[in-house]
């Protein structure tokens, strides 16, 4: 699942890994653009019969900067869980957390994935990196975070294989 530059982030850092995608929930044009030219079963909702029995066959649900809250029976779904990728979950868990962080005059951003459960944003933490930033926009923010996305997500899994 995921949504723009983020979104593509996740998913050819997944590749580069060589994880076996499956199918993807696409929240925007680049990430169904990209699915798309790899390849992929695009869906536009976890809600579509065919993407849930996509997850009923997969091992991990991996989502990055998904749009959609998760109910618990597909939680249960995937066989090592879902996992989400989060800016600041340190401190701004939920909507707009690279706003709030810089209307709290924050410069300390982060990237961390964490186990998806019925509560939002209240898994437990697989990892978390951590970055000083510069950047005074939600763009700016975001285009110092996108090289820690993927470092990020290649360290999760990495640590959700080693568990197994």
């Amino acid at each position: 699942m995921g949504g723009q530059q983020a979104g593509c982030i996740g998913l050819l850092s997944l590749l580069a890994i060589d994880c076996d995608i499956i199918s993807t929930v696409a929240y925007d044009n680049n990430v169904k653009m990209l699915s798309e030219e790899l390849k992929i079963p695009t869906f536009s909702s976890i809600h579509e019969k065919q993407y849930l029995d996509s997850v009923k066959e997969a091992d991990l649900l991996f989502s990055v900067h998904g749009r959609q809250i998760v109910p618990k029976d597909i939680l249960d779904m995937p066989l090592l869980g879902c996992v989400n990728v989060h800016p600041c979950l340190y401190k701004y868990k939920g909507t707009n957390p690279i706003q709030r962080m810089l209307d709290d005059n924050n410069s300390k951003a982060s990237i961390g994935i964490h186990y998806m459960v019925k509560d939002i944003d209240a898994g437990k933490l697989i990892i978390e990196e951590f970055v000083d930033t510069t950047g005074r926009t939600v763009l700016e923010v975001y285009n110092e975070l996108y090289p820690y996305y993927a470092k990020t997500i290649i360290r999760a899994i990495k640590i959700i294989k080693s568990s197994i």
